[in-house]
């Protein structure tokens, strides 16, 4: 009796092989796979359950929305029968492969590569080779585009597919960046608007009341599209859209690039970069913000993230926001206003926990703002004498007041990493033996399944735990990567009359105010500063007159 086969024709097709269709073979396209495929099992008189089509997707990952439809449709009975070109689009991934050509098995599905000489038999020697072959492709091609990225990135060019607000692609030159005069001023605003103290959901709540159109709106207007994500209150900005702005190294004339990676050619998960792992080249287009001012903003970002400020009414962000805490309860010193007849208003700083809880709790450690501000830059201006005088002494004591990681743990990070990568690379090795050996005969398929997942499931909790310790690894470079831009900051404090949010977030990571005391009949206060480089003097404390 002639079995009655109800058959899930599968297709697929990568990005890559969309590129190399428009050059090479025409029949990889989806639309040719699926009329041939049809054809073939009208040919056979077999019944076509469903097409399953992922366009679009490469084939080292079976985490793919319609593949996975089909194993579905597999499991609950619904087809006995999977039809596709060849075994390439069926997957790239030589072991996960070998498992779902299991599953089938399993549950009795015929699989049919109708290129690579009809029905899939697991006996034939040829298939794992063929699988291996379609495997060593995908990473042969992954390199050449990881290869050929990093050129353009190294060259500065622009690669993306669309230009950042404020910008537009060069005419002549679509790699080149070209300043768009209806809305970079916008861009310039926003940056003023930023180190002058307002919040990115401030400057977001100007620019809507304004009605200035936000930059995804303002992109399907020029290219005259509708907006396919177009939603309720797109005509709004908010914070995330401004602080993407804030971030952006092209605003000062860099392009930067590599800020998102694939975790290997098998694992598709894109996965975002640390700023300084960016390949950034200067000088590639026109500024619209200095480098300087950019930095600034940066700092003030880092700040803002790292501790919670407050902010008056209208988005204003004090100077010591955040950073400045009481030297007994280690509450935060909250800035206060006080208006009286004779000054128009006097603006001091004392301990939170006093003005919520009041003197029976914590003393108010009151300081006013000029005089905090006058003894902070005064000691910042100490280390700026001795970068000018003597740079390689500062650097020297900024390393040895931060080495410990640099000293103690380099070494064993390194070596953690080398022995997980080696095991993860070895347990590769180890997945394709065990596939051989239940092709030969020598394990059962049950044994093969079995010990095939609990390597997998080493191998996954490895490049997790290689991924955690690479970042605490580069955290504990960050003090010596960075030492030449700090000195640098600190340097220009020697010529400055007044302190900016900008150098105080640079480079001072809490203030500690004491109450006031009495030496003489003279009222002292004392102030602790940490910096984000350590402290080098030998000073614990800095007094000033109250």
């Amino acid at each position: 009796m002639k079995t009655a086969y109800n058959v899930g024709i599968y297709c697929r097709l990568s990005r890559e092989d969309k590129k190399n269709t428009k050059k090479t073979d025409s029949s990889l396209s989806i639309e040719n796979q699926q009329a041939m495929l049809e054809k073939y099992v009208a040919m056979q008189e077999w019944n076509v359950y469903r097409v399953y089509i992922d366009d679009g997707v490469s084939g080292v990952t079976f985490d793919r929305q319609q593949f996975q439809a089909m194993i579905n449709d597999i499991k609950d009975g619904k087809i006995n029968c999977v039809v596709t070109k060849d075994l390439s689009r069926f997957g790239r991934n030589y072991c996960e492969s070998a498992t779902y050509r299991e599953l089938f098995f399993e549950h009795d599905v015929r699989f049919i590569a109708v290129n690579d000489g009809g029905e899939v038999d697991d006996d034939d020697i040829s298939i794992p080779i063929k699988e291996m072959l379609n495997e060593v492709y995908a990473k042969e091609i992954g390199k050449k585009v990881r290869a050929t990225k990093k050129l353009m990135a190294e060259q500065g060019k622009f690669s993306n597919s669309r230009a950042p607000y404020g910008y537009l692609k060069s005419a002549g030159n679509k790699h080149l960046l070209v300043i768009d005069e209806n809305v970079s001023h916008n861009i310039i605003r926003i940056f003023e608007l930023y180190l002058g103290g307002k919040t990115a959901r401030a400057i977001a709540d100007v620019f809507s009341r304004e009605n200035i159109t936000t930059p995804n709106e303002y992109y399907y207007r020029t290219i005259g599209k509708p907006n396919p994500h177009n939603r309720t209150n797109t005509d709004k900005w908010n914070s995330g859209s401004i602080m993407n702005i804030i971030k952006n190294p092209a605003y000062y004339g860099a392009m930067s690039n590599g800020k998102r990676q694939v975790k290997s050619f098998k694992n598709k998960t894109v996965v975002r970069k640390d700023a300084n792992e960016w390949i950034v080249v200067e000088n590639t287009h026109s500024p619209l913000v200095s480098k300087e001012r950019w930095l600034e903003a940066q700092q003030i970002h880092l700040a803002n993230k790292k501790d919670t400020v407050r902010r008056s009414a209208d988005g204003e962000v004090s100077i010591f926001s955040g950073l400045l805490k009481c030297s007994d309860c280690g509450g935060t010193m909250a800035l206060k206003r006080r208006k009286n007849v004779k000054i128009d208003s006097k603006e001091f700083y004392r301990c939170s926990t006093y003005v919520q809880k009041g003197k029976d709790v914590c003393a108010e450690h009151a300081i006013d703002l000029d005089v905090i501000s006058q003894a902070v830059l005064f000691d910042v201006q100490r280390y700026a004498v001795l970068a000018v005088e003597d740079e390689k002494k500062l650097i020297n004591r900024i390393l040895q007041a931060n080495n410990a990681f640099q000293l103690k743990n380099v070494a064993r990070y390194e070596k953690s990493i080398r022995e997980s990568k080696n095991r993860i690379n070895e347990i590769d090795g180890i997945l394709q033996n065990l596939y051989e050996d239940k092709l030969s005969g020598e394990i059962t398929a049950d044994i093969f399944k079995r010990m095939s997942q609990k390597y997998r499931d080493e191998q996954t909790k490895l490049i997790a735990e290689t991924e955690q310790l690479e970042r605490e690894l580069d955290e504990g470079k960050r003090v010596q990567r960075d030492m030449s831009g700090l000195v640098e900051r600190i340097k220009e404090c020697l010529t400055i009359d007044s302190l900016t949010r900008a150098i105080v977030v640079d480079l001072i990571d809490r203030i500690e105010v004491s109450e006031t005391y009495d030496v003489n009949g003279e009222k002292n206060i004392d102030i602790s500063i940490d910096y984000k480089f350590g402290r080098i003097f030998d000073e614990e404390k800095e007094p000033v007159e109250g």
